[in-house]
């Protein structure tokens, strides 16, 4: 392997191990909560595997799959000479490892907080540090390796912007821990928000890179490239609202990135898709392109649940699950996108043309059951329901759920198995 693809590759690999971890935990927390099963510690552990269910779904994948991206864009100018694209592995690796460890150990007391849940443990808190600094480093890798370019291409561009909003974020966190100390809530609240920003983006950026891959539609323009300012704009105006109280800091933070995403979100979305609507036929069967629709259906439909939600009912995680659901859709269709820059033939092309569609339309049941039952004012984070409509939305969740499962299952296993028999 090139220089190149070496790193491209191993931060593919890290990126999917993180849905691994993800998987096991979720098993694990599933397996919690099943009172068959007498080989797990049960209440407390079932909150540990959830906290680590969720760091590796959202935040390690979503980290982790933004370097390859900082990868895949730097490689098309030439060659990756910087060391940092491979040195941040180490570290990111090493974090990974720590907080898969801390959970296993079921160190620390977990914290079922919003955005990013937390052990209170300084092993966890520590595997947190190493994949900000392994990622971090990336970012410095990257920007130097761009620095001398006049004009960067419109992947390369956006994930220059994503790159800083990334270092906001983690400096928010410094900025938040000296303000709200081991108030947690208050200390991942707003990091959480400016995290979100540049996932959006990230996400953005790989529809463009799907178009211009499978299509060949190269869109760029001034207009495209105001509007993914916007996003910078917006995260650097974020941390602005620490200086309020902190009774208002929350709904800030929290109209700040609903309207904030919106404002850009949604004229991108419409240059997307009146790309997808010029070719006369969209070869849907190309898992790039299919992962690609069902991200936009999925961004639109949670995106706009977000300006129904009226309160701390289920509404919530069906606009969350939906917009994240989105970002990890247009991340799968990357990775298939990758493993063909990397000429790395697919362990399966049938499951491979199935799975988005299983993931898409077992997530878009998800929030859809979860809307539907929070606009009876189902609660968050309850088990069982009387009221029978409730009942039947919440059963739509749980199909919906099989059905991801199954999708997120069959991707995992696709692209890891791809990786794996690689002679690197």
């Amino acid at each position: 392997m090139s220089r190149n693809s070496r790193y491209l590759y191993r931060w593919l690999l890290f990126s999917i191990l993180s849905l691994v971890f993800a998987g096991v935990f979720a098993f694990f927390a599933a397996m919690a909560r099943t009172p068959a099963v007498k080989l797990l510690p049960s209440t407390e552990f079932f909150k540990v595997a959830l906290v680590t269910h969720v760091i590796f779904a959202v935040v390690v994948w979503f980290l982790g799959f933004e370097a390859v991206l900082w990868c895949y864009c730097a490689s098309r100018l030439g060659e990756l000479k910087h060391r940092g694209f491979g040195m941040g592995l180490y570290p990111a690796s090493a974090g990974m490892a720590l907080i898969a460890l801390s959970a296993l150990l079921n160190l620390g007391r977990p914290l079922l907080i919003d955005y990013f849940p937390l052990l209170e443990h300084p092993a966890y808190f520590a595997g947190l540090i190493l994949v900000a600094i392994g990622v971090g480093t990336t970012i410095v890798a990257y920007i130097s390796h761009v620095r001398t370019v006049q004009k960067l291409n419109l992947a390369g561009y956006g994930m220059l912007l994503t790159g800083f909003i990334i270092l906001i974020t983690f400096l928010s966190f410094f900025s938040s821990a000296f303000i709200n100390g081991a108030n947690y809530r208050a200390l991942v609240w707003g990091p959480g928000h400016v995290f979100q920003v540049a996932s959006t983006l990230a996400m953005v950026v790989a529809w463009f890179i799907l178009l211009e891959e499978v299509l060949h539609a190269r869109l760029d323009s001034p207009l495209i490239r105001r509007l993914m300012l916007l996003y910078l704009l917006v995260a650097m105006l974020m941390p602005g609202i620490y200086f309020f109280p902190r009774g208002e800091q929350y709904e800030l933070f929290t109209k700040a990135m609903m309207y904030g995403i919106a404002l850009p979100s949604i004229p991108l979305a419409l240059i997307v898709i009146r790309a997808l609507t010029a070719p006369a036929k969209l070869p849907l069967h190309k898992p790039e392109l299919s992962s690609l629709v069902l991200s936009l259906l999925l961004f639109g439909v949670g995106g706009a649940m977000g300006f129904f939600i009226t309160g701390a009912d289920l509404r919530v995680p069906a606009h969350y699950h939906g917009v994240l659901g989105a970002v990890t859709l247009a991340f799968m269709g990357m990775s298939y996108l990758m493993l063909k820059r990397l000429n790395i033939a697919i362990y399966s092309q049938r499951i491979a043309r199935l799975q988005p569609y299983l993931y898409g339309i077992g997530l878009l049941l998800i929030i859809l059951g979860l809307f539907w039952a929070g606009t009876y004012n189902a609660p968050r984070k309850t088990a069982g329901y009387e009221d029978p409509i409730t009942a039947i939305a919440m059963n739509v969740m749980g199909f919906g759920s099989i059905i991801a499962v199954l999708g997120g299952a069959a991707f995992v296993a696709n692209v890891l198995l791809a990786l794996l028999r690689v002679n690197r």
